[in-house]
């Protein structure tokens, strides 16, 4: 794991970003909880791949990034599509830049950007889902009864235990 800084020369701010290099030069970001992307300079290309499983949710992010990177020109509107991989989505960048920037650092920096604007949903989505499970694993007590407070009933629903007395043709058993 590395840590890079990357300048962005309009505003004059710098960006911390942990990457990996992998064997065969491509750079990896893990920082997004949910995804993790691939940058692929030989080959111009960025791939997207969820980090546990696919689900709407992450297939949702996945969409947001490539939607985020298209509207900034980072990203070829028409190269975006499902990856090789199960549940990947990935797209081409420029080979070069018409201002003269370096292409990856554009890529990792407009990354880093997106990925900064989603940590806060993504910190809120986790908190309500700690709450939901402390909710349901440890109640309050005006939100839960205490075992025989609730008294029972010899026959409770529509449709009895045992079938009913009269059956059908078919003989079903409701």
């Amino acid at each position: 794991m590395i840590r890079i800084s990357i300048k962005d020369k309009k505003t004059g701010l710098q960006k911390e970003v942990q990457i990996s290099k992998t064997l065969s030069g491509d750079f990896l970001m893990r920082e997004h909880p949910d995804i993790d992307v691939i940058i692929m300079p030989q080959k111009f290309k960025l791939l997207v791949l969820p980090k546990e499983e696919q689900s709407d949710h992450v297939y949702n992010i996945q969409e947001k990034l490539f939607n985020y990177l298209v509207k900034r020109g980072v990203v070829l509107p028409d190269s975006v599509t499902s990856g090789n991989v199960y549940g990947s989505l990935q797209g081409s960048f420029p080979q070069q830049s018409a201002g003269g920037e370096d292409v990856t650092q554009v890529v990792v920096y407009n990354l880093a950007n997106f990925i900064e604007e989603e940590m806060p949903i993504s910190d809120k989505e986790k908190e309500f889902e700690d709450n939901m499970e402390k909710a349901l694993l440890a109640p309050e007590p005006k939100d839960s009864t205490e075992l025989g407070e609730v008294p029972q009933e010899t026959f409770k629903g529509s449709i009895p235990k045992y079938g009913f007395p009269t059956r059908g043709i078919y003989r079903y058993n409701y």
